[in-house]
């Protein structure tokens, strides 16, 4: 019995090919059982063909289509058909060619007897490998009805809007999926928020900034019924929303300006041009660009028009693949040279989809790398079928370092043009210069010799002998002579400019302004760091790696898309038949899947990290994990509510703030109410609004703001930051591109991965190892320090008083300046006289230290403000 069953499978692995992407270890358990002490294919079998054989038949065009790696390979076979017969050394081509010597053809290279027994001995038990191979059963098979019945892979479908007992309390339908929750508890919202408070909340919120003492008497003195909805629509179409939102998708998207994992303060590893994909997702958020759309651009905008041939690169163009720097923004260390590797590369695979999946599907798959992932379905062959959809741009095979992985941002035609006008300018300026090189020659001359006299006789001959030989040719006695006296006799071109002839110096003046003029005329392009497909000999294959271990290659998979979310009857993911020729259209086929109206995770998942970081939790507190794992939603109508609403309002992302922001839910206080603690300890339910501290960018910008020096231009190159000694980093005093740079928004400072400003890092700036779509926010000593000593903290308060007192008026009105500046309110008659005491006292320190009246009220007004940036109200919105 035994025998027959392996007599059938040698036939079924001889007659259909397609079978050949069974397992070794299943075609060995169906011929007969493996001895326990048969040698193994990893630990025996592999060494011997590595040393051997896999110079020639290895992944790189491997001789007669014959890749002998894995036993999978070998089943496939080359142009003489398989070369492996699981349970027959004596009917495996393999042995055959090993046996008789033909194989390898270098004399020196072949197999000792003891290696061609080896060889026999695993081909006679069955070939046994160590691991089954993933790709033998379709994932979709094992896709249980029960795994499709969790919530998160299940299609939102859009609930009823709840009828609640408060009905004047629903100003949108997301208040009354709320107050259904609270009234089921005996509870309800809590009372809207202070004008005030209100006013600086939702301005924090949508731009990221303090409201102005004018913004804030204005908002006051609004008493039409929309007003807040007027002032929600301007902030929305500030360019200053795009500043505030930006940030927070580039934290999702893993986006820093350097290229590697940044391990050393004292290095920096710039990556070129990466801001233009920065500015491009602030352009993107405040034209209000559909996400649907946002998404696409980014994951295959490269795939949206045909670029490589056009005459012109369009705008459209340009901003397309500007987009692709979203796959662009990982860890990768193979612009070193010694780290440029397998290993290395594989790597930034890897991060790619742990950034994709975390980001846009709140799933964790990275596990799947190794194995079947074990809380989700999700099987190893499906990570190794999204890897597939990314290989095109990150090609192991056919790897461009980072500092290379740049596109122009103009076409090729175009580029030819500048380079041929800047040839000619090129031309014409070396003329000029040799010219201007002749007026000047005689007079080089003569100061030369002038110091060649200088020097005593004996050595005038051969100093000069020794500057006219090359460097290259000296002697020992003249590399002395120059070395020691060759910078003593260099004439500099000041020096000839003073002793130039009146005539001469017009001549040279000329055609300096002529150079100056042709400068000016050059033309130029710049990089964009994008992701694009080389395509010349079409995507690369994927395989499986067995337990992740690219050395250990299993079958080969196509691109697919996870089968839970997808449709049973259509798992595989074609390209898109509008690709272009020298690209493969996974990715644009891939993003069209992600952005299908009732796609499971998309939607969901996008609208739980906006509802996250305007209440600190999402309706998902997990915002990367809708898994088995993560939290469960506490308002799962509301989720697929404000899911099914965003794709149907077209995507519109400024919608779906307007939705929130205007919500009773969002502008109710922060206060507790009475017994809801017991009740609702955790405000889950959302019976008032959280306490939020600031990020630690709006932290920084509110400091610059209320100083007065906040710089508000909008994009262009980071701001560059210097680590110094202490430990400290800090913008440069000097270098700067502007002198206002000192004061631009944090968002464009150069980010680092880890030495990143300290004022920032000090509050919680997120080590951008992979990606962040959750900031955690500590509460430590050293953030009250920083805030009492920092030198940055120290002038800005400085500034800050100079602003108030620019403001003139009474002391109190001053006081009041400064609380309205800061916190967006006036004083309290008890902050009034508290502040009033203080400067007094202080008033009389500074006296006490002989300092003049003027610069003790100023100084001691500057402790007030500097007190007012350290207080807790000025660090949190409520």
């Amino acid at each position: 019995m035994t025998d027959r069953r392996g007599i059938r499978a040698i036939l079924v692995w001889r007659v259909v090919p397609a079978l050949a992407l069974l397992t070794v270890s299943a075609a060995a358990a169906t011929a007969r059982g493996p001895a326990a002490n048969a040698p193994r294919f990893e630990k025996d079998v592999l060494p011997i063909l590595t040393a051997h054989c896999l110079k020639c038949h290895g992944d790189k065009k491997p001789k007669a289509k014959l890749d002998l790696r894995t036993p999978a390979a070998m089943l496939k076979g080359g142009e003489s058909g398989p070369a492996l017969t699981p349970g027959s050394a004596g009917k495996s081509l393999l042995f055959e060619m090993i046996h008789k010597g033909d194989m390898p053809p270098d004399k020196n290279a072949k197999l000792t007897a003891e290696q061609v027994r080896l060889v026999k001995a695993w081909i006679d038990a069955g070939a046994p490998a160590a691991s089954s191979d993933p790709v033998v059963e379709d994932p979709g098979r094992k896709i249980t009805e029960q795994d499709r019945k969790f919530w998160a892979f299940q299609k939102p479908v859009r609930p009823p809007v709840p009828r609640v007992r408060e009905g004047e309390r629903v100003r949108t339908p997301l208040d009354a999926f709320v107050l259904a929750k609270l009234e089921a508890k005996g509870l309800t919202l809590s009372p809207d928020a202070e004008r005030g408070v209100l006013l600086r909340r939702v301005f924090f919120d949508l731009i990221g900034l303090p409201p102005s003492p004018q913004e804030l008497d204005a908002f006051l003195a609004d008493s039409r019924p929309d007003a807040y909805e007027r002032l929600v629509d301007r902030l929305l179409a500030s360019p200053h929303y795009g500043e505030r939102w930006g940030r927070h998708w580039l934290d999702a998207a893993g986006y820093a300006d350097s290229i590697g994992g940044d391990n050393d303060p004292g290095q920096v590893f710039p990556r070129e041009g990466m801001w233009r994909y920065r500015d491009y997702v602030i352009r993107s958020l405040n034209d209000d660009k559909p996400f649907d759309r946002f998404l696409t651009e980014q994951l295959a905008g490269d795939e949206m028009g045909d670029w490589r041939s056009a005459a012109v690169m369009t705008p459209t163009m340009r901003e397309h693949l500007i987009a692709t720097g979203f796959l662009r923004t990982t860890v990768d260390h193979t612009f070193e040279q010694e780290l440029n590797r397998p290993f290395e590369r594989y790597q930034v695979l890897h991060d790619t989809i742990e950034n994709l999946t975390s980001n846009l599907l709140g799933l964790t798959v990275q596990c799947a790398r190794c194995h079947d992932h074990k809380f989700d379905p999700i099987a190893q062959v499906e990570y190794y079928r999204l890897l597939a959809v990314l290989k095109p741009v990150y090609n192991p095979e056919k790897w461009i370092q980072p500092q290379n992985r740049h596109l122009d941002d103009v076409s090729a035609k175009e580029k030819e043009a500048i380079e041929r006008h800047n040839a000619v300018i090129d031309r014409q300026a070396a003329e000029l210069k040799q010219q201007i090189a002749a007026i000047r020659q005689p007079y080089e001359k003569k100061l030369f010799e002038a110091k060649l006299a200088a020097l005593p006789e004996a050595i005038r001959a051969d100093t000069a002998a020794a500057l006219q030989t090359p460097a290259e040719k000296r002697n020992a006695v003249q590399k002395y002579l120059a070395d020691k006296l060759g910078p003593s006799l260099k004439v500099v071109p000041e020096e000839v400019a003073r002793v130039l002839g009146e005539n001469d110096r017009v001549k040279v003046a000329e055609r300096q302004r002529t150079i100056a003029g042709l400068d000016g005329q050059r033309q130029s392009f710049g990089k964009i760091q994008a992701a694009w497909e080389a395509g010349e000999s079409g995507a690369p294959p994927t395989y499986v790696f067995r337990r992740g271990n690219l050395l250990t290659r299993g079958a080969e998979v196509q691109p697919a898309v996870f089968a839970v979310l997808s449709d049973p009857r259509s798992q595989t993911l074609l390209p898109s038949s509008q690709a272009q020729k020298k690209s493969s259209g996974r990715r644009t086929a891939w993003a069209r899947w992600l952005t299908q109206p009732d796609h499971p995770l998309t939607a969901r998942v996008f609208v739980n990290r906006v509802w996250q970081h305007y209440f600190g939790e999402g309706i998902v507190a997990t915002s990367d994990n809708f898994g088995h794992l993560g939290a469960r939603p506490t308002h799962p109508e509301l989720l697929d509510w404000l899911a099914t609403e965003f794709v149907q309002s077209g995507w519109k992302i400024k919608a779906l703030h307007r939705l929130i922001v205007t919500s009773s839910v969002y502008r109710q206080s922060s206060s507790h109410q009475t017994g809801a603690d017991g009740v609702d300890p955790g405000n889950q339910l959302l019976g008032r609004m959280r306490l939020r501290r600031l990020e630690s960018e709006a932290v920084r910008d509110a400091v610059l703001s209320v100083s007065g020096q906040l710089d508000r231009t909008l994009g262009g190159p980071p701001v560059p930051i210097e680590p110094h000694p202490d430990g400290m980093v800090v913008v440069p005093a000097n270098g700067l591109p502007t002198p206002p740079a000192k004061g631009r928004r944090s968002l464009y400072l150069f980010a680092r991965r880890n030495y990143n400003l300290t004022l920032l890092n000090v509050f919680d700036q997120p080590v951008m190892a992979t990606n962040c779509t959750r900031r955690v926010h500590s509460a430590v000593p050293l953030q009250s320090l920083t805030l009492l000593n920092d030198a940055v903290m120290l002038e800005q308060a400085d500034r800050f008083a100079a602003r108030v007192a620019a403001a003139g008026g009474s002391e109190e009105m001053r006081i009041e300046t400064a609380f309205r500046l800061a916190f967006a309110r006036k004083p309290t008659l008890k902050e009034v006289a508290s502040s009033t005491t203080l400067l007094r006292k202080l008033r009389a320190s500074y006296g006490n230290e002989k300092l003049p009246p003027e610069q003790a009220e100023i100084k001691a007004l500057a402790r007030l403000c500097h007190m007012l940036m350290c207080a807790n109200e000025f660090l949190y919105v409520g």
